[in-house]
């Protein structure tokens, strides 16, 4: 989970969505997962300690950006960033805008190997769960996905169109990560949009 769910800056007055981000963190609080995992180590302890504050009572853990990307390697094979041949086929300027993200975030890693990349090349929270339940329980395990689609990624449950962006966030690195995943593991969805990728899942 993105650390961004529940931290108090998101209910504060004046805030967009205030009322959106609180309904997520009572849906949140009302979860009681197993253990839950945040994307980002900052401010652990203190989101650790909010949440319990509001009675939530399972385990929590955090991993840093070069965590989640060594993980993510080790169980599909793709490495953040993460180039698709979705990339190669935009339009020119894009591509030229979106080379200079890349060719930032491997100067950067030359200093600094902790350094994440830009939410286009790297998998989104629903597959990093995936990951992880992988990285848990194995080969021989079913997965099956839900709630996870690569449409409308441009939208907030609110509604409200993201502005600014050309491309959906992870989309494209989504695609790839679960193309290698259906390979190597036992993957269904109740998706219709995931299924030229991942089998329909069939109860019974």
């Amino acid at each position: 989970m993105s650390p961004d769910v529940i931290h108090p800056k998101e209910f504060r007055e004046g805030v967009p969505d205030r009322a959106l981000n609180q309904r997520q963190f009572q849906m949140v609080l009302a979860s009681r997962p197993e253990k839950m995992i945040l994307t980002r180590t900052g401010h652990f302890e203190f989101l650790k300690e909010t949440l319990a504050g509001a009675g939530f009572k399972s385990p929590m853990e955090a991993v840093s950006a070069q965590e989640r990307r060594a993980l993510v390697g080790k169980i599909s094979g793709c490495y953040d960033p993460i180039v698709t041949s979705d990339f190669f086929r935009l339009p020119l300027d894009r591509k030229i805008r979106y080379a200079g993200s890349l060719a930032s975030t491997f100067l950067k890693r030359l200093l600094n190997k902790r350094k994440d990349c830009g939410a286009v090349f790297r998998p989104s929270t629903g597959i990093l769960a995936l990951v992880f339940a992988i990285a848990e329980h194995g080969r021989t395990a079913d997965y099956v996905i839900c709630g996870i689609g690569v449409r409308k990624r441009n939208e907030y449950l609110s509604g409200k169109q993201v502005k600014g962006h050309d491309l959906p966030h992870h989309v494209f690195a989504d695609v790839k990560v679960l193309r290698k995943l259906a390979r190597r593991y036992n993957l269904f969805t109740t998706e219709p949009e995931l299924e030229h990728l991942v089998p329909r899942y069939r109860s019974g």
